[in-house]
């Protein structure tokens, strides 16, 4: 099979300097070589790719002696998988040989690795098409697999047989999902039919690989459109997501069921988009908007009017999302602040200094501003009757901002005097210290005091005489 040269105008002033020098090299040395995957796909959709691979016809050996000819720091501890990184000021460059892939039996890596002799061997082994281009230094572009119609039809679909390529890495599946939400793609629908027929096989990935992809696809623009056909995939990883899809609330304040209520706070979140990449929503608020209502089914109960009530799904989601998040093994204080976010996000205090004061004080003040962005989403996705309260959080989040930017304390640390302070009054040392700071802390959050040197020493003194 001859590869589709297609010319591209003005691509090869997109390929950095140090990509190219590194592609000429190689071909001064006799060897084909290519910018492959990733960086080729973003590169014809208008995107700065964030790193560049290189594939070639030369083994790991040859390489070696390539960058060693031109003084160029690399490491070869991967050279079993075809694979040197160069090591450059700008940037790090993989370079792959040329090869086919053995069997997948653990589901990640191939078994064996059988270096090949052409381009056409080595795009057998790629995923999807819209990752099997390859372009040279002067920017033309090797299309085997249709991957250039599918980029620009928009379309993510397997190279060769679909169930083949998902029963080599079932991380594929979720990699299809990734895809589909940050550049709105659909998926083929082959290709879709294989992912759920393979989706079981999910369970045997290991849990950091799928937490990877699955923050990926949360924040993607696409997430909704994606998780709404999906859904059964996403089950395999969460089951609620199964239980919560097609759920009736049956409340007047709702007028979807719980994942379609789920997908329009996700939906509402702030995505910013920045010039050369794909826009992208928080990756801690995506993951509080996905789990925030899990606990729901498991709360449900109808009333003698046939009115359904969730009293306490908060709490029920917390758990919930502290099991997932600690199961797919995120960092703590990820999975600590999501469980915050989800506790909290049917939280409405009146909107007065003090209430509004405490409720700060649980989540902090680097919390709040997801807190609030939450909430605005949640709220948005209800029905009519319960958009109600827009103004009472739009009041409250006011009264935070004052408390924020007037030096409030959320915290006895953040109070203007320490131990020594209260000591220097004339307090004996020991827990009696402890306890006049809380009350300090007491007063400053009921709005007695200020959070001022001055204000706190005079009320510490009127407290210890």
């Amino acid at each position: 099979m001859v590869p589709e040269m297609t010319e591209t105008v003005g691509y090869k002033d997109r390929i950095p300097g140090y990509v190219s020098m590194i592609l000429g090299l190689l071909e001064a040395s006799g060897y084909e070589a290519y910018i492959a995957g990733g960086a080729v796909r973003d590169i014809l959709s208008g995107l700065e790719p964030h790193d560049f691979d290189i594939s070639s016809s030369c083994s790991p050996d040859e390489t070696a002696a390539v960058l060693t000819g031109a003084e160029i720091r690399h490491l070869d501890n991967a050279s079993v998988h075809g694979t040197v990184t160069a090591v450059l000021e700008e940037g790090n460059i993989e370079i792959t040989t040329f090869r086919v892939d053995g069997k997948y039996t653990d589901l990640r890596r191939p078994d064996s690795v059988e270096f090949a002799g052409s381009i056409e061997e080595d795009v057998r082994r790629r995923d999807f098409t819209v990752n099997s281009l390859y372009m040279d230094k002067n920017g033309k572009v090797s299309d085997i697999t249709g991957g250039i119609s599918d980029l620009k039809a928009g379309l993510i679909r397997t190279v060769g047989d679909p169930e083949e390529r998902f029963g080599e890495d079932a991380l594929r599946i979720l990699r299809a999902m990734r895809f589909a939400s940050r550049y709105g793609f659909q998926i083929e629908d082959k290709t879709f039919e294989a992912m759920e027929k393979c989706a079981g096989e999910l369970k045997q990935i290991s849990a950091e690989r799928i937490a990877t992809e699955l923050t990926g696809i949360i924040c993607g623009k696409n997430a909704s459109a994606v998780i709404r056909r999906c859904w059964r995939i996403l089950g395999v990883i969460i089951p609620e997501i199964a239980t919560c899809h097609g759920f009736d609330q049956k409340s007047k304040y709702h007028d979807k069921d719980v994942l379609e209520h789920t997908l329009a706070v996700l939906d509402g979140l702030p995505c910013p988009e920045t010039a050369g990449s794909l826009p992208s929503r928080d990756p801690l608020l995506s993951m509080a908007a996905l789990l925030h209502d899990l606990g729901k089914p498991e709360c449900f109960r109808l009333n003698e009017d046939g009115v359904g009530h969730m009293k306490g799904h908060p709490e029920a989601g917390r758990r919930i999302a502290e099991r997932v998040l600690t199961e797919l093994r995120y960092p703590q204080r990820f999975t600590r602040d999501c469980c915050i976010l989800i506790a909290l996000h049917d939280v409405y205090t009146q909107p007065v200094t003090s209430e509004v004061h405490r409720l700060l004080c649980i989540c902090g003040p680097e919390l709040y501003s997801k807190l609030a962005s939450l909430q605005k989403a949640d709220i948005l996705a209800h029905s009519e009757l319960g958009k109600a309260r827009l103004l009472k959080l739009e009041y409250m989040t006011e009264i935070a901002d004052e408390l924020i930017r007037s030096g409030a304390a959320f915290a006895v640390k953040d109070l203007k005097v320490t131990g020594d302070d209260i000591m220097d009054l004339g307090c004996p040392k020991g827990p009696e210290v402890g306890r006049v700071l809380d009350e300090l802390f007491e007063k400053h959050v009921s709005g007695e005091i200020m959070n001022s040197r001055e204000e706190l020493l005079k009320a510490a003194a009127d407290i210890i005489s």
